[in-house]
């Protein structure tokens, strides 16, 4: 339960405060029942509280690596869609995620969405959840961490720039382009207002290229997805020692 219980506070939308707690205690109680009918390991009859407890958080940080890793496309591309923002002039319009419960830009927030959209569509959640119940088979319920481990994770996460910087790249680059132009533009011809006409001429640009781009991200996301999902199932008998 608590590998599930970790897991299920990173699934996009069901992890949220958004989504009601009664499906989500119902369905983290069935499938660690449908699990643990297939454990054979036992606790001893006599264990300090604290073993219990060391137990019960380190299961819960394994479903927590698996739901951080897994999530790392839609991270990377929320921090896409915030960097295309911040391009387009919307660094300060912002609006609440009820989700991630902080502001995000506008256009980080439609990022965001699409791949959510994306995730269900190919039954990203069916995968994590598969994962997770895999692992059982390669981390034992009663299991020490490796200390090696943390610091490939980290490593791992890093990749959430790399990976958003590939989504986003395309159209930061027309967009500097254009910055180019009208300053050359600014220069060329002084009595112009190139702020009154740079802004528009960005923000408006800029929604025609996301358009385009946002339809090549599907590829990318799934692609970046499911080398993710292989690295993990790799890693994860790594994970004990």
């Amino acid at each position: 339960m608590a590998r599930f219980i970790g897991l299920g506070l990173l699934i996009p939308l069901f992890g949220g405060n958004s989504f009601p707690r009664a499906p989500k205690v119902f369905l983290t109680l069935c499938l660690s029942y449908m699990v643990f009918i297939n454990i054979n390991q036992t606790y001893p009859v006599e264990v300090p509280i604290s073993y219990i407890v060391i137990n019960l958080l380190s299961n819960f940080l394994v479903g927590i690596i698996i739901g951080i890793v897994m999530m790392l496309v839609l991270y990377s591309l929320q921090f896409a869609g915030e960097f295309i923002g911040f391009q387009m002039g919307f660094a300060m319009a912002n609006i609440f995620n009820p989700d991630l419960e902080e502001e995000i830009s506008i256009v980080s927030q439609l990022s965001y969405f699409f791949g959510i959209f994306i995730f269900f569509i190919f039954k990203g959640h069916i995968f994590m959840y598969t994962l997770l119940i895999e692992s059982f088979e390669k981390v034992p319920v009663i299991f020490s961490f490796d200390s090696n481990i943390f610091m490939i994770i980290s490593i791992k996460l890093a990749e959430v720039f790399v990976i958003g910087f590939q989504f986003a790249m395309p159209l930061v680059a027309i967009m500097i382009f254009i910055k180019l132009s009208l300053g050359i533009i600014s220069r060329l011809i002084p009595q112009m207002n190139v702020f009154m006409v740079g802004l528009p001429l960005q923000v408006g640009v800029g929604f025609l290229i996301f358009m385009v781009v946002v339809l090549t991200w599907k590829d990318e996301f799934l692609k970046a997805f499911f080398e993710i999902y292989s690295w993990l199932k790799n890693f994860i008998p790594m994970i004990s020692k």
